[in-house]
């Protein structure tokens, strides 16, 4: 009896003391890099849109790269969103688009290649 109590307790210890906790409230930080296409250059002063392309979304975040091309967000929800990068007024002169897949509690970096917008090509065939 002996010899079995002993491994039980010792592997029951084990179990308790590895298991992982789990966050309840975990946040999503995510950048975005903004880089143009032909030299991959990083682009300050570009517009950021971050959406979901469906029926009463509820996701719009907004944001203007620094002097790096960086913008970075934070979400409370697990999600893949989409991103846009313009540059210029309506119509755009560049545009760039891209989807991020968010990861709790870990920042996720996603590059927009700018790209010369052609309204005939538009590019982004998606709209918040």
């Amino acid at each position: 009896m002996k010899k079995i109590f002993f491994p039980l307790i010792i592997l029951s210890l084990a179990l308790i003391f590895s298991c992982k906790k789990e966050d309840l409230d975990p946040e999503y930080p995510f950048t975005i890099v903004v880089k143009t296409y032909d030299d991959s250059i990083s682009v300050a002063n570009v517009n950021v849109e971050v959406f979901t392309p469906v029926q009463g979304n509820t996701v719009d975040m907004l944001g203007v790269t620094d002097q790096n091309g960086k913008v970075s967000f934070t979400y409370d929800q697990d999600a893949v969103l989409l991103v846009r990068a313009t540059r210029g007024a309506n119509p755009f002169a560049y545009m760039g688009c891209a989807d991020i897949r968010l990861e709790p509690n870990e920042r996720v970096t996603k590059t927009v290649y700018l790209e010369v917008y052609d309204p005939n090509v538009p590019g982004c065939v998606y709209s918040p």
